[in-house]
């Protein structure tokens, strides 16, 4: 177990740094789900659900950690390095800014959320969660570049771990575990059945059941709490950011 965390984790702590400055999205998204991706479908086919769930977990934090780290030290890197980044940050910053947008509004934000949701459940049972293990780098690749922009904008006066923890709000994170949870199950439910017809199948219905629980929270704490999240990120970028003048960057 404590070596294929470390093949795991090791990767996510160092490849972003080594990869941001490369400006390929393609690297930055298959390079440090690859190593993950051969320990997790170990783990699938022998049935462990919480050492599958554990090793994803622990691989989304260190490269969550590393990649929010690196794009804060060059943003440019970050943006021009990772999928959708430019996309996901100009998004965030017109809703901070104006309000306007999916991030506060739960007509637009919830059937992104569903199809993701679905989509994770979907890759994951046919591929033993090595898709879905990629769709989820995509996701916090980003979300982390996103959060890294904004540790790099904030008045130099706030603490940077304090502007990371404002940008990365609880809902997003509840997000992740419904997601590694939703994922776990789909793989479990899909190996035995596609990949190794016959053997033992792994219970999963609990797995969903908690995946369900934290989807539900992730919902009902964006449509709760974005309203105070955008004011007090308006308040750690300000004019920094350029946000007095509706959002440019």
């Amino acid at each position: 177990m404590i070596s294929a965390l470390a093949l795991a984790v090791i990767p996510a702590l160092v490849l972003p740094w080594a990869l941001l400055p490369l400006h390929n999205p393609v690297l930055f998204a298959l390079l440090p789900v690859a190593p993950l991706a051969w320990v997790y479908r170990r783990a699938v086919a022998e049935g462990a659900a919480a050492r599958a769930f554990l090793l994803a977990a622990a691989w989304a934090v260190p490269l969550s950690v590393s990649t929010i780290a690196a794009a804060a030290y060059a943003p440019d890197a970050g943006l021009r390095g990772v999928w959708h980044a430019v996309a996901f940050r100009d998004e965030m910053v017109r809703w901070i800014a104006t309000g306007a947008g999916a991030e506060g509004n739960i007509r637009l934000f919830l059937p992104r959320v569903l199809i993701e949701y679905a989509l994770v459940l979907v890759l994951s049972a046919a591929t033993a969660g090595a898709a879905a293990l990629l769709l989820g780098g995509l996701l916090l690749g980003y979300m982390n570049v996103y959060v890294g922009w904004v540790v790099a904008n904030v008045d130099p006066s706030t603490a940077p771990g304090l502007a990371a923890l404002v940008a990365w709000p609880p809902w997003s994170v509840s997000r992740v575990i419904s997601f590694v949870l939703a994922g776990t199950a789909g793989a479990l439910w899909g190996y035995p059945r596609l990949y190794a017809r016959g053997s033992a199948r792994a219970p999963v219905r609990q797995l969903l059941r908690a995946s369900l629980g934290f989807l539900c929270l992730d919902i009902f704490l964006k449509w709760w709490l974005a309203p105070i999240w955008r004011d007090w990120l308006r308040a750690l970028l300000g004019a920094s950011a350029g946000l007095d003048a509706g959002g440019s960057v």
